[in-house]
């Protein structure tokens, strides 16, 4: 989202809250507690880890890229009416989060202890991006930063520009986003989700604790086919148009090659280089996620002779799409006729 719609959207968001002020927190109709989340993904584990005592929503609607998305008033009523907000801290979220009364709706970083990765390929100009994760700085920009050190500085809500050397940095070493897309990443997840839950409603602790280690188990399970499945495949590249898959490449050891970089279009010198691999590799699919447009992942296919097949970074089901990202790679490679 870029600065100009957020700073639109914050007096949006506040008069709404505020026009809610007055209304007594309510649970859903059928006595189960209303919470929201960001993202499909994360809003799936929400209702998995809550079972019958959670009513789950999530703020991104299907078929929307998180990178460009800015909530209407339907989808902020929803949050300012819930006990609980799941955030992962994309940049949506985090406007979202700056409007909300904390003593109304709690604000959880559900991705909170998961080890995060560079985001391959980041451009300094895509505030989205450049602001999901931190960078490590090895300068003084102003801050007060040491050597090293994380900065979390929020240029957004300071009314300041990045500077230079923030949005250097973060263009080189921001962190990937798409952190559900590990199975262990999303069990610690589901751990910081049905800790808020029970803290929220205690009666409810067993039930939570339980419905977590279902899921846990399902996460395992996805995880051991994809290791299993992907196996004789390990370090090689599949191509994406978007490079939201860096988790999961992590996860089954191969590597994504991107041809978005930071939001971008690849320029022709970019994409000649990665048409020339491609066909050293005798790459034969383009993945691309169904939120972008597809049209330069199919140029690339049709300069290698080969196709276009979705991938799907954000789908909600997280253990069944661990198995369905495994299966198409896997017909992906399998076409390429090489191991």
């Amino acid at each position: 989202m870029g600065l100009r719609k957020i700073h639109l959207a914050i007096p949006l968001l506040a008069a709404l809250i505020l026009a809610g002020c007055g209304e007594e927190k309510k649970s859903a109709g059928d006595g189960r507690m209303p919470v929201y989340s960001g993202l499909p993904p994360v809003a799936f584990l929400a209702s998995a880890v809550g079972g019958e005592r959670v009513d789950s929503h999530s703020m991104l609607p299907e078929g929307r890229s998180p990178h460009d998305y800015s909530p209407g008033p339907r989808e902020v009523r929803g949050v300012v009416s819930s006990r609980l907000f799941f955030t992962t801290g994309m940049s949506f979220e985090n406007t979202v989060s700056r409007a909300l009364a904390p003593e109304r709706t709690r604000i959880v970083d559900v991705s909170a202890g998961v080890e995060r990765i560079p985001f391959d390929g980041v451009g300094c100009d895509d505030p989205s991006h450049r602001h999901e994760g931190a960078a490590v700085h090895d300068h003084d920009c102003g801050h007060n930063h040491k050597h090293g050190e994380v900065c979390t500085h929020d240029h957004d809500r300071a009314g300041e520009a990045p500077c230079d050397d923030c949005a250097k940095d973060h263009a080189h070493g921001a962190s990937d986003p798409h952190v559900w897309l590990s199975a262990h990443n999303a069990a610690v997840m589901a751990e910081n989700i049905a800790k808020a839950l029970s803290e929220a409603d205690p009666a409810g602790a067993a039930v939570y604790a339980a419905n977590l280690e279902a899921l846990k188990r399902k996460l395992r399970e996805g995880e051991e086919y994809a290791k299993r499945s992907l196996a004789p495949y390990a370090g090689r590249e599949f191509y994406v148009y978007h490079p939201a898959f860096g988790y999961f490449a992590k996860m089954v050891n191969l590597r994504q090659e991107a041809i978005e970089l930071g939001g971008r279009e690849a320029t022709p010198k970019r994409l000649s280089e990665i048409i020339r691999r491609a066909l050293e590799n005798r790459v034969r699919v383009v993945f691309v996620q169904p939120q972008f447009n597809p049209n330069s992942a199919r140029a690339l296919g049709n300069a290698i002779g080969g196709k276009v097949a979705p991938l799907d970074a954000l789908a909600a089901d997280i253990p069944a799409n661990i198995r369905a990202m495994t299966d198409a790679l896997i017909e992906g490679f399998a076409s390429e006729g090489r191991k």
